[in-house]
């Protein structure tokens, strides 16, 4: 065939595309078949229903989300009563004419009541909250000799001195006696922070104490009584001061009148705050007080006499001598009654129809 040159190199050229134009495509497409089926795939997995839970697998988590959120016990946190609050509850009229808002008297055996002012009245307790703190730790089961170092976290802004200082190591034992005879508030806060969990964990204990007890009309914030929201009536207090008589360690703690308490090699020289201990009338079992601005004197007590154990309890005192005289007051108020009742009891006949 004779052709034109021009026309046989354009033919050429065009048969030389086709031929290699299959060869030279066809790899990439080759490749990128596998990415596609993996997207493809990777679609299918993704456009997949989800298999339902069954009950059991449903129950399972809704229990785990459970524990993980425990329903708080809801307190309502009230404000320190006004000055002018705390002048009418001491103006409140009494039989005893005392001038403590708020005393209370009841048989620790019987439960008898012996003597009401104002017992359910709510106020700051101060440090009688020191009183709840030894409870927690009395039945925590934690070693008393076992020895705890105070650390700068124990330190709290508060005007009473304290003789513990950061660095000192001593057993949980003189740490709870510095507590409880002395007052001391970094005693109180080196118990809760070395508490398992730390002082969250001691303050809820603390409130979950104060439920079972029956304190419905308590609630905790710290472990000293200088958080003012720690508050309380004498009625609950009445509870939580049978329950710490059952600790021996608490009693002897809380009515030594004086204590040389080693920290280190140091020795600490400590005194109690209730005038009362080392009176050998008095036979106190347990004692505590307490003194805020907001609380006023505050104490509580459990004695032996006129063949009763009676808890006596008094809030928002003005001052110490006052506090020390109502509470003789109550006692001999007590006493009165005491042999009247014995008196009329050996009165009646033997049978009475």
């Amino acid at each position: 065939m004779n052709l034109p040159v021009k026309t046989l190199v354009l033919a050429l050229g065009l048969g030389a595309f086709v031929a290699v134009s299959p060869a030279a495509y066809s790899a990439p497409a080759q490749q990128s078949a596998p990415a596609k089926t993996a997207a493809a795939k990777k679609t299918v997995r993704k456009a997949a229903p989800k298999k339902k839970a069954s009950a059991k697998q449903a129950t399972l988590r809704k229990n785990a989300k459970a524990k993980k959120k425990p329903k708080a016990r809801y307190v309502k946190i009230r404000r320190a009563p006004s000055q002018a609050t705390l002048a009418g509850l001491r103006e409140t009229p009494d039989a005893l004419s005392l001038g403590s808002s708020v005393a209370y008297a009841v048989d620790q055996d019987t439960g008898e009541e012996l003597f009401s002012k104002n017992a359910d009245v709510e106020l700051p307790i101060a440090s009688v909250t020191k009183l709840m703190t030894a409870l927690v730790i009395a039945e925590s089961g934690l070693p008393l000799n076992q020895k705890i170092r105070i650390t700068r976290e124990d330190y709290v802004r508060s005007r009473a001195s304290s003789k513990i200082r950061s660095g000192m190591v001593m057993t949980r034992g003189a740490v709870l006696q510095a507590a409880l005879m002395s007052s001391d508030n970094r005693a109180a806060t080196a118990l809760a922070r070395t508490y398992p969990g730390g002082r969250r964990a001691f303050v809820q204990k603390m409130n979950e104490t104060a439920e079972r007890l029956g304190m419905e009309d308590s609630y905790f914030a710290d472990p000293s009584g200088l958080d003012n929201r720690n508050h309380s009536t004498a009625r609950d207090l009445a509870k939580l001061v049978s329950a710490a008589h059952e600790h021996e360690s608490i009693r002897e703690a809380s009515t030594s009148p004086a204590a040389r308490l080693k920290a280190g090699r140091y020795f600490l020289k400590l005194q109690t705050t209730n005038r009362l201990i080392g009176n050998p009338d008095w036979n106190i079992g347990v004692q505590k007080t307490g003194f805020t601005t907001a609380a006023g004197r505050c104490m509580v007590v459990q004695s032996e006499f006129a063949d009763r154990r009676v808890v006596m309890v008094l809030l928002d005192s003005p001052n110490s001598a006052q506090r020390a005289a109502d509470m003789q007051t109550m006692r001999r108020f007590v006493e009165n009654e005491s042999d009247i009742n014995a008196q009329f009891s050996e009165a009646l006949p033997y049978e009475i129809f």
